[in-house]
């Protein structure tokens, strides 16, 4: 018998695809129904051993990445999105994988965190649709990374496991760097082209990193942010066709009283990775973070972020 990596549902092990989910299962792999529910578990040296041993093969990364896709398949079956709007076919994309609630106050027009997208009310619709796919690619890097986990570990996924790679990607500057960088450019891909927007990435470039001396880094970042982009544009790609970026364009012809500005669409790089090189840095960046919070000050924040998860998901 497998367990499914996405749903945890036991399957047959000559099974393709998972009886509950429809995910595609590596039967190879023996998915734990145990969870790792703290830290401890996580973050043990057999653990630590397991996870420097077992790298994601370029096969495995591509069932990854169509299990991500088939999430929103399967919630999209309950909605026809041709009898809806735009705006609103966005919302139900970006529902399909993270809850989405609306603010009415503060500077930024939308946040992410704790599988949650956060968006401002009072934003013109053509800003409502760009933030919308900015902090949706937030949540499935954050995806990406976290069933990497569950693969490597042969385990569910918990709120533990989501608290360990959010710490990961938000505490270490360079991978912050990275996630802002890969939201802007999936952002870009389905907006029209001079209406990029790169303020928070130019904020935390500026405020973490020395431009001159830290150049090499910025590099690796924006390579491998933009990297992660390709394969969550090409997950998004089923969803926001041809059809619906024109229906978008539409949006902001409409809606943006602004004209194009392409100075800041010069940031946009064509540079990637290989996926072989690519996946290597990915599971350093999953082994360097298990040993970053190897500390009661690390396991306090991861305690602090567990409790958010679970009280945003109740």
């Amino acid at each position: 018998m497998v367990f499914c990596s996405v749903c945890g549902v036991e399957s047959d092990s000559k099974s393709k695809v998972c009886k509950n989910c429809k995910s595609i299962l590596i039967s190879e792999k023996y998915f734990n129904i145990n969870e790792l529910n703290s830290f401890a578990q996580i973050a043990n040296d057999e653990n630590i051993e397991i996870l420097k041993a077992t790298p994601v093969t370029e096969t495995e990364y591509e069932i990854i990445l169509e299990n991500i896709r088939r999430i929103a398949l399967r919630n999209l079956e309950r909605h026809d999105l041709t009898a809806l709007n735009t705006i609103d076919k966005i919302r139900v994309i970006a529902s399909s994988y993270a809850k989405i609630t609306y603010k009415s106050k503060g500077a930024e027009f939308g946040s992410y965190s704790y599988n949650r997208i956060r968006i401002d009310d009072r934003l013109a619709d053509c800003d409502i649709i760009a933030t919308l796919i900015h902090e949706l690619a937030h949540h499935l890097l954050s995806e990406i990374f976290e069933q990497m986990l569950m693969l490597i570990w042969e385990v569910k996924k918990t709120y533990a496991l989501e608290a360990f790679v959010s710490f990961i990607l938000g505490t270490n500057p360079i991978y912050v760097l990275i996630n802002e960088y890969c939201a802007h450019t999936v952002e870009g891909r389905f907006i029209p082209h001079g209406y990029q927007k790169y303020a928070s990435f130019n904020r935390i470039l500026t405020e973490e990193f020395d431009l001159e001396n830290d150049a090499e880094v910025i590099d690796f970042a924006l390579m491998m942010g933009n990297s992660i982009a390709d394969d969550i544009i090409r997950i998004l790609e089923n969803f926001i066709g041809d059809d619906l970026r024109d229906e978008i364009k539409l949006v902001y012809q409409r809606n943006y009283n602004n004209p194009a500005n392409y100075d800041e669409i010069l940031l946009e790089s064509d540079e990637v990775y290989e996926t072989a090189e690519k996946l290597k840095h990915l599971h350093i960046i999953l082994i360097s973070g298990i040993i970053a919070s190897k500390d009661e000050e690390s396991y306090e924040l991861l305690r602090q972020i567990k409790k958010d998860f679970i009280e945003n998901n109740g």
